[in-house]
C-alpha cells in the first residue's frame, strides 16, 4: 500500500484496539507485584527512597538499598548503580505514598505495588497507546493492530517485566515512541516539535538503558538521508534534543565517579569487600571480553536466543517476526524498508554487543532482560511480517508462535526475578513453573 493509502487509513481506534489495550490494563493492575524482585529492582527503589526519605543520593540505611547488591561505592559510600532516570520517574509516584504514610519500610508491599504500577505499569499502558494510534497508519485491519498491542502487552517478555520495577519496559517505551516519531515526521508530515520529542525520548532511553544508545547514530543518518524535508534542520532539532538528558546523565557520572563512563561500567567502583562484581568482570555486562573460547561464546549466544534463557523460548513469536522481516527486506514492493533497516541494524548490533560483552545474562532474570529494549520495535512489523508469509504452513507456524507467546509471559510475570538455585535448573518458564508446585 501506497504512503498515500496508509494515511487515508488513519483514524481513531477502533473496538478491538481498545479491547487490547483494556486487557493489557487489566492484567498490569491485577498482576503487577507488591514485593520487591531482586537486586535489580531493589537497587533503583533505594535510590528512590533515599531521594524521598532522605534528599540525597547515596543509599546507605534505606530499606530497600539493604536488599541489594546492586550498588557501586564512591568515597565510602554506597550507590545504586543503576542509572537515575527510572528512579527520578517514580519519585512522585512514591512521595505520594509516603504522603499517605506508606513507605518501604512500613508497609512494603503496598508501597511497592503503587510505585511499580504508577511508574512502570503507567509508561507501559500510555506508550501502547501511542503505538495503536501509530498503526492505524501502518496497519489496515484493526484486528492485526489488535493483536500487536496483545502480542506485546501480553506476549513478550516487557510483559513480565512490566509488572516489576524494572528499567526495561519504560526505556523501551521511549526508544519505541521516539523511533515512531521520527518515522512520522520524515513519512506522515509530522513537524519539528514532534521530532524534538522523539530525540529527547531516545536520549532518555539511553539514560535508561544503555543499549538504546545504538539507535541514535541510525535514527540521525534515518531523520537526514537525501529526500527528508529539512535534513540539515531535522538531524540539529534531533540530535540536540537527545543531547540534552545525555549530558545530564554524564553530568551525573561525573559529579560522582570523577569520570564519564556510567557508573555500572566501571569495575573500580566495585572493588570493594563483599561485592558480587569484584571476582568476576563478566558479571558487569559490557566491561569486558569475558568468553573463555570459541566454544563458551557459541554456548552462550544459544543461551540467549534458542536456549534456556532464550528470547525465542521465552517469546517465540519474535523469532517468526525477524524471519517475516527478512523477507520484507528483500521485497522491493515493501514500503517500509527503510525503516525496517532503520530498526534491524542497531538490535543486530546491539545483540552482537551484548554476547560478546557478557557471560551472564541478566542475573536471575527471566530470559534475557536487555532484550526488551528492541521487542517493541520489532513488533510494530507483526502484520506485515505474518503477510510476508506465503505458505499455510508458515502462517500456522507464526499463529501458534503468537498464541504460545502469551502463556509464556504470563509465567515469566509470576516471578520475573526468580532465584533458580534451589529449583533446578531447565527452560526459565520451566523452573518458575516448578517454584510454583506446577512441575516436577
Amino acid at each position: 500500500m501506497s504512503d498515500a493509502g496508509r494515511l487515508s487509513a488513519a483514524g481513531a481506534l477502533r473496538a478491538p484496539e481498545w479491547l487490547a489495550l483494556a486487557a493489557v490494563a487489566g492484567f498490569l493492575t491485577v498482576a503487577t507485584h507488591t514485593r520487591w524482585g531482586g537486586w535489580n529492582d531493589a537497587s533503583r527503589l533505594a535510590m528512590v527512597e533515599a531521594i524521598v526519605a532522605h534528599g540525597r543520593l547515596w543509599v546507605d540505611g534505606t530499606e530497600m538499598g539493604r536488599k541489594s547488591g546492586d550498588v557501586c561505592m564512591i568515597d565510602g559510600r554506597y550507590y545504586s548503580d543503576k542509572p537515575p532516570a527510572v528512579a527520578l520517574l517514580a519519585v512522585p509516584a512514591y512521595a505520594a505514598a509516603v504522603a499517605r504514610g506508606v513507605t518501604f519500610r512500613t508497609d512494603l508491599p503496598r508501597a511497592y505495588y503503587w510505585t511499580t504500577l504508577l511508574t512502570i505499569g503507567a509508561t507501559t499502558w500510555l506508550g501502547l497507546l501511542f503505538l495503536a494510534h501509530f498503526l492505524v497508519r501502518l496497519v489496515p485491519d484493526p484486528t492485526w493492530r489488535a493483536l500487536t498491542i496483545l502480542a506485546l502487552g501480553l506476549g513478550s517478555l516487557n510483559a513480565a517485566y512490566s509488572v516489576t520495577f524494572s528499567n526495561h519496559p519504560p526505556s523501551a517505551t521511549a526508544l519505541l515512541a521516539g523511533t515512531l516519531l521520527a518515522w512520522s515526521w520524515r513519512r506522515f508530515g509530522g513537524g519539528l516539535a514532534g521530532l524534538a520529542i522523539g530525540g529527547l525520548l531516545v536520549g532518555l532511553a539511553a539514560t535508561a538503558d544503555h543499549g538504546a544508545v545504538f539507535y541514535l547514530p541510525f535514527l540521525l543518518l534515518y531523520v537526514g538521508w537525501p529526500g527528508a524535508p529539512r535534513p540539515r534542520v531535522a538531524v540539529l532539532t534531533f540530535a540536540v534534543a537527545a543531547a540534552l538528558p545525555l549530558l545530564g546523565y554524564l553530568a551525573y557520572a561525573y559529579a560522582l565517579s570523577g569520570s564519564l563512563l556510567p557508573l555500572s561500567l566501571q569495575p573500580r567502583l566495585f572493588e570493594y569487600p563483599g561485592s558480587y562484581f569484584s571476582a568476576d568482570a563478566g558479571h558487569l555486562a559490557g566491561s569486558s571480553l569475558p568468553h573463555a573460547s570459541l566454544r563458551a561464546f557459541l554456548a552462550y549466544v544459544w543461551l540467549c536466543s534458542f536456549g534456556e534463557r532464550g528470547l525465542f523460548a521465552t517469546t517465540p513469536v519474535v523469532f517468526f517476526v525477524l524471519l517475516g522481516m527478512r523477507r520484507l527486506a528483500v521485497d522491493q514492493a515493501y514500503p517500509w524498508r527503510a525503516e525496517l533497516a532503520l530498526v534491524l541494524t542497531p538490535t543486530a548490533a546491539l545483540v552482537a554487543y551484548y554476547l560478546l560483552t557478557s557471560n551472564n545474562p541478566g542475573g536471575n532474570s527471566y530470559g534475557v532482560r536487555w532484550f526488551c529494549l528492541f521487542i517493541p520495535l520489532l513488533l510494530v512489523f507483526l502484520a506485515d511480517a505474518y503477510a510476508a508469509f506465503p505458505s499455510r504452513a508458515g502462517r500456522t507456524a507464526f499463529r501458534i508462535a503468537l498464541v504460545a507467546s502469551v502463556p509464556l509471559a504470563m509465567i515469566g510475570a509470576l516471578d520475573p526475578w526468580l532465584d533458580p538455585t534451589p529449583w533446578g535448573t531447565g527452560y526459565a518458564w520451566v523452573v518458575v513453573l516448578r517454584a510454583h508446585g506446577w512441575w516436577w
